[in-house]
């Protein structure tokens, strides 16, 4: 009788190592969280050691594990992270929202974790000031190959009629200013202030044309991803809340 009852209470606790045991293979499959981002300092890139870091990525990587979630950065550029996110390889995508054949696969969150400030910036005492986008029709512009910048560049774009000048990346594009390549350049505030060396920066001017929002997107086949994406907002509320009001103050009117 000792006997049997020592091997049902063997069985038992085999039976228990084992729910355990894939419970935890469950619980890793389901808590991992993957950031797809693209080098785009100081929002986020990737530093000398190979760590993924920036404003959003530190933001992002805090939020998701005080979530409760294994945060797992994946780099690419940006079309890729795109064509990623819909076929399932990364699950968060920091985004502009917007509306393709593709956009139905994802699920756009609504709170503001950052802003794209797009200006034209120019040198002060070598290139005429401008307070308005027509004084730029005709004008040589420096921008960056592979932005859009909301179309403004093509048809019926505020700036048709300017001339194009791509620069391959933001730290080209400063460089190309610098070297007086065209008087204006367009480009996002955040990064050409992090490649300008100092010395410079007390000689740039420059006219904002608008602040486009940058919300966090979560693939729709990711386990309750609505829910996902709700917790992760309200979590970056809770450890952000000076940034969250600064950014979504229509939100803590509420």
């Amino acid at each position: 009788m000792r006997r049997f009852t020592k091997l049902i209470s063997a069985i038992n606790v085999g039976l228990l190592m084992f729910s355990s045991h894939c419970l935890a293979m469950q619980s890793s499959e389901t808590k991992s969280l993957k950031f797809g981002y693209s080098e785009f300092a100081p929002y986020t890139f990737t530093d000398k050691s190979g760590r993924a870091v920036g404003d959003v990525t530190g933001i992002i990587e805090t939020v998701v594990a005080k979530s409760g979630y294994e945060f797992s950065p994946i780099d690419g550029p940006n079309r890729r992270l795109f064509r990623s996110l819909v076929t399932d390889d990364i699950d968060l995508l920091m985004v502009v929202p917007f509306k393709n054949d593709q956009s139905h696969k994802l699920i756009f969150g609504d709170k503001v974790f950052d802003t794209l400030d797009m200006s034209i910036f120019w040198l002060e005492g070598t290139t005429p000031p401008i307070n308005q986008l027509s004084q730029l029709s005709g004008k040589p512009i420096i921008s960056i190959a592979g932005y859009s910048y909301g179309g403004i560049f093509r048809e019926e774009g505020a700036l048709e009629g300017a001339e194009r000048f791509n620069s391959e990346n933001h730290p080209s594009a400063v460089k190309a200013l610098l070297q007086n390549r065209a008087p204006y350049l367009l480009a996002y505030e955040k990064p050409v202030m992090f490649y300008l060396d100092k010395p410079y920066q007390a000689s740039l001017r420059s006219y904002s044309l608008e602040k486009i929002p940058l919300v966090l997107s979560i693939r729709g086949s990711y386990p309750d991803a609505a829910n996902v994406l709700k917790k992760l907002e309200s979590r970056y509320e809770e450890l952000f809340p000076e940034r969250f009001k600064q950014l979504n103050p229509s939100a803590t009117a509420e």
